[in-house]
């Protein structure tokens, strides 16, 4: 599985050129620190920057509040896969080559922040830090002109090599995303779907979106 290393180094370099040290060390600290189990209202600035090795205080020289940190390591970890598949598509990558590496990218996130227990996190939490989190997050659409733009792309990609009729990219988009949270879930719930196997699961995945877009 995967497309190897390559694409990875080079968003890897890029984000090192986005991001400067501190602030990549603070994100990296909330993930951790998210991987980890920790609950958003609990987490304290104190403890991100600890983990950063850096002073509490140069947190306040790139945020203002918490939230906006969190926020901005959420960023940083979507950044990290939309960079990849979006080289990817610059490449020329074939179109199942790119949907199974977003599947690769699914398991290895899965993996890492214990199915969907980081998403339940920010949605459960009833807390001050919780809602402004929501609200900060409510700001930051313009990514979605991105991942717009990345459907097209894919949509395009897709289209040259005969695999669609669809042109909506909104059918586009929840189908691959529909497809994509079935297998989430699969991936989350493994203990209640013995029958199928995983390469099983990934191919299914693939051959339902193209069921979706004719």
């Amino acid at each position: 599985m995967g497309t190897g290393n390559r694409e990875k180094d080079y968003v890897l370099q890029e984000l090192e050129k986005q991001y400067p040290p501190k602030v990549k060390a603070m994100y990296e600290a909330v993930l951790e620190l998210f991987a980890s189990g920790r609950e958003l209202g609990t987490l304290k600035v104190s403890e991100i920057t600890a983990k950063a090795g850096i002073g509490k205080g140069t947190a306040y020289e790139y945020f203002s509040t918490k939230e906006e940190m969190i926020i901005g390591a959420i960023r940083y970890e979507a950044s990290k896969h939309i960079a990849i598949i979006a080289e990817l598509i610059e490449k020329g990558q074939s179109f199942q080559e790119i949907i199974f590496q977003g599947l690769d990218m699914l398991e290895a996130t899965t993996k890492k922040y214990n199915g969907f227990a980081l998403l339940e996190k920010i949605l459960s939490d009833r807390t001050i830090t919780g809602k402004g989190l929501l609200a900060g997050l409510e700001k930051q659409k313009e990514g979605c002109a991105f991942a717009k733009s990345m459907t097209v792309k894919l949509l395009e990609l897709a289209a040259d090599r005969g695999l669609v009729q669809e042109r909506n990219v909104y059918k586009v988009w929840s189908a691959i995303l529909s497809q994509f949270a079935v297998y989430a879930f699969f991936l989350a719930h493994r203990e209640f779907m013995m029958e199928v196997d995983q390469e099983e699961a990934r191919q299914s995945v693939y051959k339902n979106i193209i069921k979706l877009f004719f």
